[in-house]
C-alpha cells in the first residue's frame, strides 16, 4: 500500500469512525434527527470520495470504501427504522 493509499484509507476509516460514534451515541441524545443528519453527511462524504475518486483508487482502497459506505448505509437505516419505530410507539 503506498502512502497515499495509506493516508486515503485513514481518510475513510475516520469518517466511519466518527459515523458510528455518532449513531451508538443517539441512545444518550434526546435529539435523534439531528444526529441523523449529521451522520447523514459523514455518509454523503464517503459517497462523494467515492464519485471523485473512481478509477484513481487501487483495488485494495476500492473495496475498503466500499465496505466502509456499505457499513454505515445498513446502520444508519438500521437507526432510521429504530428512530421510526419508537416514534410512533
Amino acid at each position: 500500500m503506498t502512502d497515499s493509499d495509506q493516508l486515503f484509507s485513514e481518510l475513510l476509516y475516520l469518517l466511519h469512525h466518527n459515523a458510528f460514534s455518532a449513531l451508538d451515541n443517539m441512545k444518550k441524545s434526546k435529539d435523534h434527527s439531528s444526529e441523523l443528519v449529521n451522520v447523514r453527511k459523514l455518509i454523503d462524504m464517503v459517497v462523494m470520495l467515492k464519485e471523485k475518486t473512481t478509477g484513481n483508487l487501487s483495488e485494495e482502497i476500492d473495496q475498503i470504501q466500499d465496505m466502509m459506505l456499505s457499513e454505515l448505509e445498513s446502520k444508519y437505516m438500521e437507526k432510521i427504522n429504530k428512530s421510526s419505530e419508537n416514534e410512533s410507539a
